[in-house]
């Protein structure tokens, strides 16, 4: 089942990996307090989220709920993934390209019209991605689409494509992008548009349009009466933003919410154990939980360091302790799931504290008085951020920081909301925060690991520098062939075990909860954020 990857995924790839799983891991921000009210309206599905997106423009979209949930309602693009593992065409009807692989012709579908009734053409696709390649507009994704050279109309349902180079995700990724309105944006100078109202008032090719939007608290879509594949079968999805684990299954239980789609494992035990009439799915993990570190920091940019945390870190012991062995120790971005992708002879590391100590010794960083090493001005005592909301999450970062502290690195947790989290990744300021990675079986982590895709251009928001990765990620994508292709990856995660960007933890539980009038068939269900790439087919029982 999770051999594929579908729309979200892509989503995902572009968030690019920052930021894109910490919704789902539960580390997330206490939004609000407010329980979710019981149905009013027989056809509306009521979803829980435990943090708000920002927008829903795709162009600015950087967390889960904005990019991959809202805009999986929301949007289209040319290309779509489906369970099978292949692309296939969405708002477009077929595609070629020349045999080096630089040119395009993509042709359209016809008869689409966006939600406002205004149809759909090839001066939108022309437009969307001048946006999404004009630097002025500040999108987020621009360094993974950033080698396509021109994009032209020929005719009303024809479009050209040139590249730069080839690209191994030309079709899934680029031509997977979401399509945005012409005749709305076109009016907005492009760097301009992140002011714009569109974010909040958005309309796209997709089965649902936003109906109201109340932040951190109640966010209502209908189906769009215009979508090209027919009318969705759920009336309307309403999302509530709900404080904490607590409450989201309270509201579960109780019967006034439907779906929990990123459910964590003290969740799903008390279910099991309270909530026998809730039906309960989970997944292999395509995320791996992590604690990001600042590069740039004095002390965290030595890779001995980092490497001396890693075996100082008791991950077996969070695996027992609070997953009941339900969950797996992770040693890279690559998770087993990526099954066609996965290196398993990359370095370990088990723990092993005296080891961590030797490290430190050997490198020079002295134990203080204080029972924090340091070497020379430099003090190995920083704060880790972590958002709001989880209490599980919360406990299993403390266990680190308690292991780190007792080889002599200190570490002080601090809670915050999600949105300040965000900027202080996204802006530099932060030592380490809690976070999580993955979402999709691709291997490409431009965004998040080229040297060049640091804020704002891209997602690399530890600041990792390192040219043999920076070489097997462009290699990597201009190569087509997955034989030659999967080499580039191999050694990427070689480098990357070695030289730890981030802390490894273990792949983040995935389920889901849901009531019994949600009709979800499992052989097409997907974990979250996943699940919402076929959300028109979904049916409830009353």
């Amino acid at each position: 089942m999770m051999s594929t990857v579908v729309r979200a995924a892509r989503l995902l790839a572009r968030l690019r990996f920052a930021f894109c799983a910490l919704a789902a891991a539960g580390s997330v921000a206490a939004c609000s307090a407010a329980p979710a009210a019981v149905h009013a309206q027989p056809g509306t599905l009521v979803a829980l989220a435990r943090a708000d997106g920002a927008t829903m423009n795709p162009l600015f979209a950087q967390t889960v709920q904005d990019a991959s949930v809202y805009g999986a309602l929301l949007y289209d693009g040319l290309s779509d993934l489906g369970l099978d593992g292949a692309n296939h065409p969405a708002l477009a009807t077929s595609w070629s390209h020349s045999p080096d692989g630089l040119h395009w012709d993509v042709s359209l579908r016809r008869g689409v019209r966006w939600s406002d009734g205004v149809p759909f053409d090839s001066r939108d696709v022309v437009y969307s991605y001048h946006l999404m390649l004009d630097p002025k507009t500040a999108f987020i994704g621009e360094g993974d689409i950033d080698y396509i050279k021109r994009v032209t109309a020929e005719g009303p349902y024809r479009v050209h494509f040139d590249l730069a180079h080839t690209s191994a995700r030309f079709v899934d990724a680029a031509l997977g992008e979401y399509l945005l309105p012409e005749h709305i944006l076109a009016k907005i100078p492009d760097d301009r548009q992140t002011f714009s109202s569109f974010g909040e008032h958005p309309v796209g090719t997709g089965p649902y349009a936003l109906a109201h939007w109340e932040h951190d608290s109640d966010v209502l879509f209908e189906r769009n009466p215009y979508y090209w594949r027919g009318r969705a079968n759920i009336a309307r999805i309403d999302f509530r933003i709900i404080f904490n684990d607590q409450a989201e299954v309270d509201a579960l239980e109780s019967g006034s919410a439907d779906l929990i789609d990123d459910l964590l494992y003290d969740q799903s035990r008390r279910l099991v154990r309270e909530s026998p009439q809730t039906r309960l799915m989970t997944f292999p993990s395509l995320y791996v939980n992590t604690i990001e570190i600042n590069l740039m920091r004095p002390g965290l940019a030595d890779k001995t360091v980092r490497q001396a945390m890693m075996y100082a870190y008791d991950r077996e012991a969070t695996v027992r302790g609070f997953y009941d062995n339900h969950v797996r120790v992770s040693n890279n971005l690559i998770v087993p799931a990526m099954s066609r992708w996965y290196n398993p002879h990359v370095r370990t590391y088990p723990y092993d504290p005296a080891r961590a100590r030797a490290l430190l010794d050997a490198d020079g960083w002295k134990l203080g008085t204080d029972g924090v090493r340091r070497r020379g001005t430099t003090r190995l005592a920083y704060q880790v951020l972590v958002n709001q909301g989880s209490v599980s999450i919360t406990d299993q970062v403390l266990a680190f920081c308690q292991d780190e502290a007792a080889v002599g690195i200190k570490l002080d947790l601090r809670q915050l909301d999600f949105a300040s989290t965000i900027q202080r990744a996204y802006s530099g300021k932060y030592d380490l925060l809690a976070d999580a990675r993955g979402g999709t079986l691709d291997p490409d982590y431009t965004s998040v690991l080229l040297s060049t895709q640091r804020p704002p251009a891209g997602a690399n928001t530890t600041g990792y520098n390192n040219p043999i990765v920076d070489h097997d990620l462009i290699a990597g994508l201009a190569e087509l062939d997955y034989a030659k292709r999967r080499v580039y990856y191999d050694q990427m995660q070689v480098q990357l075990a070695e030289t730890l960007p981030m802390i490894w933890m273990y792949g983040r539980y995935a389920g889901t909860a849901y009531s019994k009038r949600l009709l979800l068939d499992p052989k097409v269900t997907l974990q979250s954020p996943l699940i919402w790439y076929n959300v028109q087919d979904w049916k409830l029982s009353s």
